[in-house]
C-alpha cells in the first residue's frame, strides 16, 4: 500500500494566479485583438458566416506578433468550426504558447491529448499537462484538477484550495460548486464568500444561492439554508442581478464590483442606482478603434504573412505550385499493413481500415484518393458554442492501415 502522506504531499497545491505568468500584450497586435474580439461578440447572436474570416484574419496577424490573448481566440475558433483552419495550425499555435510558457497552452495541450486531437489519446499525460497548468496558475486547470480529485476517497480538502483559487480568479463555475460543497459541510461563512466569488464571475446559479440564502430559510430547507438572518433588501438584489446574468449569460458577464453592490455581512448595504457596470458598457456597445490598412500590412509583412488573410505568405505560394502527383512506374504493390496518415495520397487501391476510442473505421479507397478525415462529436468547452452550435466536430489524425486489396 503506497504512503497516504507521501500520496497527499503530492497531490499537494499552492495557489498561483495566472496573471503572474502572463506577459505584456504587444500594443500595435493589440489594436487589431480589441477590434477582433468586438467584431466577434456582436456577430455571437448574428452567426453570420461572412464575418468569421475577418475576425480569424486579424486574430491571425495578432497572433504571429506575439498576442497570446488573440492565440487563445484563434485556437478556440478553429476548434469549434467558426473559423477556417488545420489541426496543424491549431497545434503550431499551442506549441507557441507552451514556448511562451502561457499557462492556457498547458491546459489546450491537455485538452487535445485527452481528446486525441492531433495526438495519440493518453489519459496519464494528459492528467499531467491538466496539472502543470493548475499549477501555473490556469483556472481551467485548477477547475479540471479538482473535479478529478473532489470524490471522498480522493482529496476533498486539495480540491477545495483549487476551486477556491481558480474562483478568485474568476472561474464561472468555481465559486458556486465550492459554495455548494461547503453548504454541505455546514461551513457556511465560507460558503457564502464562495458563493460571493460566483456572482462576481456571472454566475446566476451563485446569485439565485444568495437571494435565497437571505430570505433566511428554515434549517430544515437544506437546499438554501446559509445560516443567514433575514434581509429582502440583499436578497432583492441578488435577484435583480441573477436576471442580468442570466439573460447575457452567453457573452460571460461579470460583477466585479459585487462587494460595492451587495457587500457580505456585517458590512452595511450602500444605496444602489440598479444598475451593472458590465451591463451599461455591453449596452452603449462602444466599438474600438479599428486597425488602418497600413497597421495590418506592417504586422502582417514583420511576419511573412498575407494582409489579405492572416495565412503565411510561403504556404501561399506553395498552394499555388503544388506539383502534379506522377503516376508510380512501378507494378508492385504496396504491403498488407501498410499504414497512411490521413490527407495523404492514398497509396494503393483497396480496404483501408483505422480506429478510435475502440471503433473501427473502413473505407474502400482508389489510388491517389486523399486518405479520409473522420470526424468525432465531443462536447465543446465553451458552453454558449454547445448550446448554440451542438457538439463540436474534431478532426481526428488518424492512421489508416491497408487490410485487403481491391
Amino acid at each position: 500500500m503506497p504512503d497516504v502522506a507521501n500520496v497527499h504531499a503530492k497531490l499537494a497545491f499552492t495557489c498561483v494566479y495566472e496573471k503572474d505568468h502572463l506577459p505584456a500584450l504587444p500594443q500595435e497586435a493589440d489594436v487589431l485583438f480589441m477590434y477582433s474580439r468586438w467584431l466577434q461578440k456582436n456577430n455571437l447572436l448574428k452567426q453570420d458566416a461572412n464575418v468569421y474570416p475577418e475576425i480569424a484574419r486579424l486574430y491571425r496577424i495578432a497572433a504571429a506578433n506575439g498576442h497570446y490573448k488573440a492565440n487563445i481566440n484563434l485556437q478556440n475558433g478553429i476548434t469549434d468550426g467558426s473559423f477556417d483552419g488545420s489541426i496543424i495550425e491549431v497545434l503550431d499555435l499551442n506549441d507557441q504558447l507552451i514556448k511562451e510558457k502561457i499557462p492556457t497552452g498547458f491546459y489546450n495541450m491537455a485538452y487535445y491529448i485527452e481528446h486525441a486531437y492531433g495526438y495519440d489519446k493518453n489519459d496519464e499525460l494528459a492528467l499531467k499537462y491538466f496539472r502543470k497548468s493548475a499549477d501555473m496558475g490556469s483556472p481551467a486547470g485548477q477547475y479540471y484538477v479538482g473535479e478529478k480529485l473532489a470524490p471522498d476517497d480522493m482529496a476533498p480538502d486539495v480540491m477545495r484550495q483549487l476551486r477556491l483559487c481558480a474562483a478568485e480568479q474568476g472561474h464561472v463555475e468555481a465559486g458556486v460548486d465550492l459554495g455548494i460543497n461547503l453548504k454541505g459541510l455546514k461551513r457556511f461563512v465560507e460558503a457564502l464568500s464562495s458563493f460571493q466569488l460566483g456572482v462576481k464571475a456571472g454566475n446566476e446559479t451563485a446569485a439565485f444561492a444568495l437571494e435565497n440564502g437571505f430570505l433566511a430559510p428554515p434549517p430544515t430547507d437544506e437546499l438554501n439554508y446559509l445560516a443567514l438572518e433575514k434581509d429582502e433588501e440583499r436578497s432583492r438584489r441578488y435577484k435583480a442581478i441573477g436576471k442580468v446574468l442570466g439573460r447575457y449569460s452567453y457573452l460571460k458577464p461579470t460583477v466585479e464590483e459585487i462587494d460595492d453592490i451587495v457587500p457580505l455581512p456585517p458590512a452595511k448595504l450602500p444605496p444602489w442606482d440598479g444598475k451593472l457596470k458590465w451591463l451599461t458598457a455591453h449596452e452603449a456597445n462602444l466599438a474600438p478603434s479599428k486597425p488602418s490598412d497600413e497597421l495590418i500590412a506592417k504586422l502582417a509583412k514583420a511576419k511573412g504573412l498575407d494582409p489579405a488573410s492572416g495565412m503565411p505568405l510561403a504556404l501561399l505560394k506553395k498552394a499555388e505550385v503544388a506539383p502534379v502527383p506522377i503516376a508510380a512506374t512501378t507494378p508492385d504493390r504496396v504491403s498488407l499493413g501498410t499504414l497512411c496518415h490521413n490527407g495523404l495520397p492514398c497509396p494503393e487501391a483497396g480496404l483501408w481500415v483505422g480506429y478510435f476510442e475502440g471503433q473501427k473505421y473502413s473505407h474502400q479507397l482508389s489510388k491517389g484518393q486523399p486518405m479520409p478525415t473522420i470526424t468525432a462529436s465531443i462536447t465543446r468547452r465553451n458552453k454558449l458554442a454547445q448550446w448554440l452550435k451542438g457538439p463540436e466536430k474534431m478532426e481526428l489524425a488518424m492512421e489508416w492501415q491497408l487490410e485487403k486489396y481491391s
